[in-house]
């Protein structure tokens, strides 16, 4: 008899990934088909040779393995897959398992994703497998999960290798704390939308967006970083070479957060992941899907059918916020924001004018990217403004009619009236009279213009009246006071430092710049007076850090809600129904 654990390790090694230094001989290790036929042990699941009548191991009488079709074993710690050491089982769900492993000579820690046997042997569904792979691939974005290699088992199972994470399913993350700040929310979130532009770039649709298919991972600071999963439903556009097809007009799609032209099962394009993705801003932010029904029929005509709910009314944020998420869920694809990162700075921007401590970002990355003028050159630059809410549309004319410096040309010849606003500028106009928020010319390496400037810029003039020449200083304040202006008349002096509450949970903040200690939750935060925006870090024990961008131009309140730390324990569990594609984690 031989010894069992020898049989265990050398054995099943054989039928799975055959190690150099085996003593097993080539020639005696067995085939797929032969080890169809092998004698199995149905409890440990090792594999013996023929005439081999009972487990070494365990004495359980052995079967042929065909007896356990449908079945498949796990990859046991110690096996090799491809280059990689499995060491655990991670989980599994209806398509797959998901394995921890490490490579032995550099370290390098994966995830190893395995499919079905059953799945395996279905055509559509490896090409479905594959897909995922192939799209992340040619996306290469920081936010989505990294795929490089991919192969089969000797069983014929295929699998993936992909990177590790460490972290939470994001879904979990916010039932933990019931829901999301704008403050906490927008730059998970903007990470997010800037991946989706990524893949929109490249002409591929997730089509499956929701919370289950973001993993939130943390850095050495704490961090948040999400990863977006799962683009195993992905469609890759214009692709007709693909062997990789879904049914013709059937809905493919998580329904709570389908779209409706995923509802009719009509053609979808990059606009269906907006209108998901404002599904998913509306729940992170208020604790509930925007639709909801037992019965998916139901559910899917309200996202047909049904406005969306207003989120002010749902979870008593300011009202500002209830439009640009509106737009997004609109139910005409083309009444929705141009790309998924101009939906989020509309958010954002709503955000901070409702006086949330929220930053807007410039628009960059993904497929729509405006250039950038070169250092000095005198350009024009023209910006698509079709697409933008009223509402930034007003700030970026009032922008355009705020420089004092020189005055801006419209292009008036276009046949979008004023959808597309033509800027004019010299390089000595940037320095002489600073960069108009709406200015979009700008030096290299120079800090972009953000949306939060627009609101500081003065209003446009009519465009019946000339544009008047720009008054001087003291003549601005001879305007406010009736005097005449006088080169002597008394400025005042400006403030050198600007104090703010903390509105913090916990309730024990403490507040630092640049590594310095400058406040804490009990007595409040000073920084020094100025116009540019300074980065604070908030830290409490047992939660994460957090960085918020304050302009110490006007005291005010600082609202900051921290993460608390939470050692979580790995369990496996299985998906109900939805698979591991969905989540492979």
């Amino acid at each position: 008899m031989i010894a069992s654990g020898k049989a265990r390790t050398l054995l099943y090694r054989d039928l799975v990934a055959p190690h150099p230094r085996d003593s097993v001989s080539s020639r005696h290790r067995p085939t797929i088909s032969s080890a169809e036929k092998m004698p199995t042990c149905p409890k440990c699941r090792t594999v013996y040779p023929e005439g081999v009548a009972k487990c070494g191991h365990d004495g359980e009488t052995l079967l042929p393995d065909a007896a356990f079709a449908g079945v498949d074993p796990d990859l046991t710690p110690g096996i090799t897959v491809g280059e990689y050491e499995i060491e655990r089982k991670l989980g599994e769900g209806g398509f797959g398992s998901v394995y921890a492993g490490v490579h032995p000579l550099i370290g390098k820690r994966v995830a190893v994703k395995v499919l079905n046997r059953e799945y395996s042997s279905n055509p559509q569904m490896v090409s479905r497998f594959i897909a995922e792979a192939r799209a992340v691939n040619q996306i290469q974005h920081q936010n989505i999960i990294d795929i490089f290699a991919f192969g089969s088992l000797p069983d014929k199972r295929q699998y993936y290798v992909m990177e590790l994470l460490e972290g939470v399913p994001f879904d979990e993350f916010i039932q933990s704390r019931g829901r999301l700040s704008p403050e906490e929310a927008i730059p998970i979130l903007r990470q997010v939308a800037r991946a989706l532009d990524a893949a929109h770039a490249k002409e591929i649709v997730h089509r499956d967006l929701k919370p289950e298919n973001i993993y939130i991972a943390f850095d050495s600071e704490g961090k948040p970083t999400p990863k977006l999963l799962d683009f195993g439903i992905a469609k890759l556009l214009g692709d007709t070479t693909s062997g990789h097809k879904t049914n013709t007009g059937a809905p493919i799609g998580t329904p709570y957060y389908m779209s409706p032209e995923q509802c009719r099962g009509t053609g979808v394009d990059h606009r269906t992941d907006i209108y998901s993705f404002g599904v998913m801003c509306f729940e992170v932010l208020s604790g509930q899907r925007p639709f909801v029904s037992d019965q998916m029929l139901t559910l899917m005509l309200k996202h047909i059918n049904e406005p969306a709910p207003a989120l002010s009314a749902v979870c008593g944020l300011p009202a500002e916020l209830d439009a640009p998420i509106q737009r997004m869920m609109a139910k005409d694809a083309a009444d929705r924001p141009q790309t998924v990162s101009m939906a989020l700075e509309e958010l954002a921007a709503a955000a901070q004018g409702a006086g949330l401590s929220v930053t807007v970002s410039p628009l960059s990355g993904g497929g729509h990217a405006m250039p950038t003028p070169r250092l000095g050159e005198l350009s024009r630059t023209e910006l698509d403004t079709e697409q933008m809410s009223p509402s930034i549309q007003h700030h970026l004319q009032k922008a355009a009619g705020a420089s004092t410096q020189a005055p801006l040309a419209v292009d008036t010849g276009s046949p979008k009236k004023s959808s597309r606003l033509a800027l004019f500028a010299a390089a000595g106009v940037l320095l002489l009279g600073g960069i108009g928020a709406g200015v979009f010319l700008l030096r290299s390496g120079a800090p972009a213009v953000t949306p939060d400037h627009l609101a500081e810029t003065a209003s446009p003039p009519t465009s019946s009246s000339p544009a008047a020449p720009p008054a001087s200083a003291s003549e601005d304040r001879a305007a406010s006071t009736g005097a005449p202006p006088s080169a002597e008349a008394p400025v005042a002096p400006q403030p050198t430092s600007v104090r703010f509450t903390i509105d913090s949970k916990p309730k024990d903040v403490e507040a630092f710049l640049e590594g310095k200690k400058v406040g804490s939750t009990a007595d409040g935060v000073e920084l020094p007076f100025g116009d540019e925006e300074v980065e604070v870090e908030f830290q409490a024990p047992g939660y994460l850090a957090k960085k918020v961008h304050v302009k110490p131009k006007a005291g005010g309140v600082i609202a900051v809600s921290l993460v608390k730390i939470v050692q979580r324990v790995p369990v496996k569990k299985k998906a109900n129904g939805g698979g591991d594609l969905e989540n492979p984690f």
